[in-house]
């Protein structure tokens, strides 16, 4: 609606009443927000809820077949918890860092260039020989991302999130470890690259168009790198190249570095260890996942922490708190006792 139109439908006598409320430099009376409530045919919530995130957020989904209306749904329910994630930060006196993590990678890098960042940021993080196992605590410190294990749709097994108050990674916390842990990698990568890369809104696992299959593409080699690096996956697939048939080898390899075999499969691919027609040949024979589906606690310990500091505070009611988690009050406090966290609520 242009500045005009709504200025006269709201009683202003010039447009630059309304410019100056748009550009926060004029507060708006009660009697002022319900017309512009009522000409938007929005309601009050829309412009008065801290816990809700308005007109930002860009995010992107890893999807197999998720539809466009289960997205809208679960994208208003992430907003919620991001938006209660950033309020009570600010009433605790956190602000967020305005520098943010970037990788030089851009759509004319080389896999190469790809895997090379990805082993990179590992060593960066610090995260040893088995990067899977302290990888969100990791990127939780160093690049101050806010990683929440969640339920999602049906076919969503990860997503990013870009705010302008802190980037998120959001993880399907039911599937299996190994899986997780490569989404992770994978939508880290969006994230250190959201700029030069921007990806779609469904990142599909198997993209059509030449771009988005490009960034897809890196991605995966920067998250296979990251969770595999060489100077550990070299020594032990040396060891079992020689005794091992490579089925087996995959299975091994997977359960130590906590990932899926076919993930290290094409890791071994794409050092040229291992031809691509022999592990099409093998993964044809439906290698099983080496870790079952994961059934973890939701959130994270840090979210959990801060929403019970919340409630503790006064900062927001529980009742407010159980409606923007989706939570009944039992479920919410075995949520803490799985966190570690201790909180002392009731109705």
């Amino acid at each position: 609606m242009p500045q005009a139109e709504l200025s006269a439908t709201l009683g202003f006598k010039d447009r630059q009443t309304l410019s100056a409320i748009e550009a926060g430099q004029r507060r708006v009376s009660p009697e002022e927000l319900v017309a512009i409530a009522k000409a938007t045919g929005k309601e009050l919530e829309f412009f008065t809820d801290p816990f809700r995130l308005v007109g930002e957020g860009a995010f992107s989904y890893r999807a197999a077949g998720a539809g466009t209306k289960a997205l809208n749904t679960f994208e208003e329910r992430v907003g919620g918890w991001l938006a209660l994630w950033r309020e009570l930060g600010e009433a605790r006196g956190e602000t967020p860092s305005l520098l943010r993590p970037r990788l030089a990678i851009n759509e004319r890098s080389t896999f190469e260039e790809a895997q090379t960042a990805g082993e990179a940021v590992g060593q960066e993080l610090k995260v040893g020989d088995v990067p899977a196992e302290k990888l969100v605590k990791a990127i939780e410190e160093r690049f101050q991302l806010l990683v929440l294990k969640v339920d999602m749709p049906t076919g969503v097994s990860g997503a990013a999130v870009q705010l302008s108050t802190g980037d998120a990674i959001l993880i399907n916390r039911m599937e299996p470890p190994g899986r997780q842990a490569f989404d992770l990698a994978h939508e880290l990568f969006h994230v250190l690259t959201w700029d030069a890369l921007p990806p779609e809104r469904v990142d599909r696992l198997k993209p059509t168009g030449y771009k988005q299959k490009r960034t897809e593409q890196l991605a995966d080699n920067f998250a296979a790198a990251l969770l595999m690096p060489k100077t550990e996956l070299q020594p032990k697939w040396d060891k079992l190249n020689h005794s091992t048939e490579l089925k087996a080898a995959l299975l091994a390899l997977a359960q130590h570095f906590r990932v899926s075999p076919q993930a290290v499969g094409w890791r071994l691919v794409a050092l040229g260890w291992v031809k691509k027609a022999d592990l099409h040949k093998t993964l044809a024979g439906n290698i099983a996942e080496s870790m079952k589906a994961a059934d973890e606690p939701l959130f994270s310990r840090r979210f959990i922490e801060r929403t019970a500091w919340g409630i503790e505070r006064g900062e927001i009611s529980v009742r407010r708190l159980l409606g923007l988690l989706e939570l009944d009050l039992e479920t919410f406090r075995n949520c803490c006792q799985s966190h570690g966290v201790k909180v002392d609520i009731g109705l």
